[in-house]
């Protein structure tokens, strides 16, 4: 195979990626996902010249990503579709057409992925419908009641049987690829922040990880730490946050109460750290920005031991309740084939029973020195989802009190260099939901020419929709806040 092969966050130069004619580019990258690659990317290099795009693959076993280049001449944007074969490239494609008039010939289901009711420029789409006397539609959404951000949901059903979920998202589109192109360096990292309001801390790692990768600047060990941590808190915080949703959503008061007063905890130890519960602010281009003092490390210990005292005794009464688990189990399955045809990461990937995680398949900062165990269940179903979420909070309070009690010294912040010019970079981290995916490339004067952003609810819409289908429609809120996906995430 042509395949540049790089790992994560490692800087290669655009002259090294190969660009084939299309059949040759179709030939290759069907090779690789039949060898169990995974897709990761499909875009234009250059966002001003859609002619050239390359696909970017993963394999988890080598730990490596692979890309693959293809330059179509002329006007007709359009290749063999991969979809049939392999469903997890479906909505990288829908992708492609959507926002560069591509056409995946002989693609199985061309639908919208932020323009709502447009597809190939200008035609309307029609939703899925079943026809039967007896099928009706329940559309839900966009506005939604609470603060929930918009999406449509629309179903088909059998009297309280579902069919078919068909989601529909884009509502809130905001243009920060675009953004991310003319934006001052700091700019970019308060746009990295807002990208998703819950995962201010994954997103903005994986771009302050590209852009130090692109300048060859290297973070002390001290502050990748801190990084780290702060990582783990935010995998904490929400995870706490979708148990308390879950319990909420059953009539469980009491276990939804407790995790949400736990929570607390854990995003007042973040502002303990850096002044925002949310990790703003705590980022900067070479290392962090506040650092760990024996004022905060002694209140940021205490939350955790209280945490560490109470969850478990949470986690007991809740797991244990029959009727929270008459809920839970065999609801809103997802097999874990289904699972890896359409391309689920993160808990959602590991519910089902894949060993799926970047911070060990594809590590990277402090993460490569001090490893996390993997955490993994097979059922697929409410009940995998939710017990995952406790069995990831363990992990991270481990995680994080051994590197608190084993801090190095150093600075916490490295001088940034110049972006290199005619480069790439492939930045993946962990998110609390799962594999973030950030993508930059530069021109020949080191301007950013094209920037990619993969959150994990790209991948995990998908998995929603196939988890309600022969599923009680009033089971759909505890499915949705289960999988507890983003919409702006998403609609970016």
């Amino acid at each position: 195979m042509n395949f540049l092969t790089v790992k994560n966050g490692e800087v290669f130069y655009r002259n090294e990626i190969e660009f084939l004619n299309r059949n040759d580019f179709q030939d290759s990258v069907l090779n690789a996902l039949t060898s169990g690659y995974r897709m990761i990317g499909l875009f234009p290099v250059d966002k001003k010249n859609p002619n050239k795009i390359v696909s970017i693959l993963s394999d988890s076993v080598s730990s490596s990503l692979y890309i693959i280049g293809c330059e179509i001449p002329g006007n007709k944007l359009e290749f063999e579709s991969f979809a049939n074969q392999f469903p997890q490239t479906n909505y990288f494609e829908c992708e492609l057409a959507e926002n560069f008039g591509y056409k995946p010939v002989n693609h199985p289901w061309l639908r919208p992925v932020r323009k709502q009711n447009i597809i190939l420029g200008n035609q309307l789409y029609k939703f899925f419908n079943i026809d039967g006397d007896e099928v009706h539609q329940v559309a839900v959404g966009p506005i939604h009641a609470g603060v929930i951000e918009p999406g449509h949901f629309r179903f088909q059903c059998h009297g309280e049987l579902v069919y078919h979920l068909e989601i529909n998202l884009g509502y809130q589109h905001r243009g920060v690829e675009s953004l991310m192109l003319s934006a001052n360096p700091n700019q970019r990292i308060i746009l990295s922040e807002s990208i998703a309001g819950d995962t201010v801390v994954g997103h903005t790692y994986a771009h302050c990880s590209a852009i130090e990768s692109m300048t060859d600047t290297q973070v002390n060990l001290r502050a990748q730490l801190i990084r780290s941590i702060a990582e783990e808190l935010e995998r904490i915080a929400m995870h706490l946050s979708g148990l308390g949703g879950i319990a909420n959503d059953i009539g469980f008061a009491l276990p939804a109460a407790a995790y949400g007063r736990l929570r607390t905890l854990v995003i007042n130890s973040l502002a303990f750290l850096c002044g925002s519960r949310f990790g703003r602010g705590l980022f900067v281009y070479g290392g962090v920005r506040f650092d760990f003092n024996d004022e905060n490390l002694k209140q940021i210990k205490g939350n955790l031991e209280i945490i560490k005292k109470d969850i478990s005794a949470i986690n007991d009464f809740f797991f244990s309740s029959t009727g929270a688990l008459l809920r839970f189990e065999n609801t809103g399955i997802v097999s874990k084939d289904f699972a890896v045809k359409i391309g689920l990461v993160g808990t959602a990937a590991r519910s089902c029973g894949i060993e799926l995680d970047t911070r060990i398949h594809f590590p990277y900062g402090a993460y490569r020195y001090f490893p996390v165990s993997p955490v993994t269940l097979s059922t697929g179903d409410v009940f995998a989802r939710a017990r995952l979420r406790a069995l990831e909070i363990d992990e991270s309070l481990s995680f994080i009190s051994e590197q608190l009690e084993n801090l190095p010294n150093g600075k916490i912040i490295s001088d940034l260099n110049k972006l290199r010019i005619n480069s790439g970079v492939i930045s993946i981290v962990e998110g609390w939901r799962g594999e973030i995916v950030h993508t930059a490339f530069t021109d020949e004067e080191g301007k950013i020419l094209q920037y990619k952003i993969k959150d994990p609810s790209f991948n995990n819409w998908y998995g929603l929709s196939l988890a309600l289908r022969k599923t009680a429609i009033s089971d759909f809120p505890l499915c949705n806040k289960s999988f507890d996906l983003s919409y702006a995430g998403h609609d970016l």
